[in-house]
């Protein structure tokens, strides 16, 4: 089994860590990782099939996108990206929506060295996939779309990102729910032990060779141990089979927008959240929520969870109502009503979208 560890100190913008929680968690890594023979050995299969592997190989390009330096989301995961995509038709690449937020350009490496332009078809922040159409057929064959929701753990799979010469055994540790703090809910994520640092992008796949899940985070609690062992997130590939004919036809998800405030927030340790960030022109910026405040109650129940906090926000009604929380700043308490907003509508618009 091979195991790549990345412990650079300068953590590249093609991920959502912070330079910190980068070494924090690769530390991590290599303290508490299990040796092979520790992992349950129901899991313990044959070496993958040739022929399997090789159709995983071709499969996988890099993927490298540029935004405006004055975009917003430049400031998170800066304005040149870079991660990967797996062929899913002749000309149609699937890769994970962050690298797309905002970008001008995009374009794609394949298995060949050839660098090849492409359009952004569109990205989905529900879901977490972004979609991208060569403007030449590739020479790559597509992979199959696997059913992600027939996977649990503990199960091996495969994985590979772009610039990998081989194929890595990876552990389905988990299906716990997963809420991250830029407002992003997923119910069953596909959560895998050890670490990978090519993450963003990255094909998971079955011992068949079918696309299963998409890269996207490096996360600390990857098992549901009293010592949770760090791992990846990869998104379930169901989750874009759902929206694949509308980010095909219309660039977006269709039917009404899912509400959206522009908070990035973090559960605080006497309850609720403490807001840690908050995005540019969202409606959080323009009800006045502040960086620190800390977040009590919505709609006068108190908070719960990070998940807790999306499913009311996402259950308040369409885009446009009118939201009140409770928000404790510098020691007195305020009451902050503000309208939901469209997330993609604050971005900027990418090229080809």
């Amino acid at each position: 089994m091979r195991l790549n560890i990345y412990c650079n100190a300068e953590i590249k913008p093609k991920s959502w860590c912070s330079k910190r929680l980068g070494i924090t968690l690769c530390l991590a890594v290599m303290l508490t990782l299990p040796a092979v023979s520790a992992l349950p050995q129901s899991t313990v299969r044959t070496k993958p099939e040739e022929k399997v592997v090789a159709r995983i190989m071709q499969s996988v390009v890099t993927v490298q996108a540029i935004a405006s330096p004055n975009a917003a989301s430049a400031q998170s995961l800066g304005p040149y990206r870079e991660g990967s995509g797996i062929v899913i038709d002749r000309d149609t690449i699937v890769t994970v929506g962050y690298l797309l937020i905002e970008a001008e350009t995009a374009d794609i490496i394949d298995n060949q060295g050839r660098k090849i332009p492409t359009t952004i078809l569109g990205h989905d922040p529900v879901s977490g996939f972004g979609l991208l159409k060569t403007l030449i057929p590739l020479k790559q064959f597509p992979v199959t779309l696997g059913d992600s929701d027939l996977l649990a753990s503990p199960q091996r799979l495969l994985t590979l990102g772009q610039g990998e010469s081989e194929v890595t055994e990876l552990l389905l540790a988990s299906r716990k729910p997963f809420a991250g703090n830029w407002e992003y809910l997923v119910d069953a994520p596909l959560l895998t032990i050890p670490a990978v640092n090519n993450w963003s992008g990255a094909g998971l796949f079955d011992d068949r060779g079918a696309l299963v899940g998409l890269g996207s985070l490096l996360v600390a609690d990857a098992t549901d141990e009293p010592r949770p062992r760090p791992g990846n997130l990869y998104i379930p590939i169901n989750l874009f089979k759902s929206v694949l004919p509308d980010l095909l036809r219309f660039g977006r998800r269709s039917g009404p927008a899912q509400p959206w405030l522009g908070v990035h927030s973090e559960p605080h340790p006497q309850g609720g959240l403490v807001i840690q960030r908050i995005a540019a022109k969202s409606p959080a910026e323009l009800a006045g929520l502040q960086q620190g405040d800390r977040i009590l109650a919505l709609q006068d129940q108190a908070i719960l969870s990070l998940a807790d906090f999306y499913r009311r926000i996402w259950a308040s009604g369409p885009t446009g109502s009118a939201l009140a929380l409770s928000v404790v700043r510098e020691g007195v308490t305020l009451r902050i009503t503000l309208i939901t907003g469209d997330r993609l509508k604050a971005q900027q618009r990418p090229s080809g979208v």
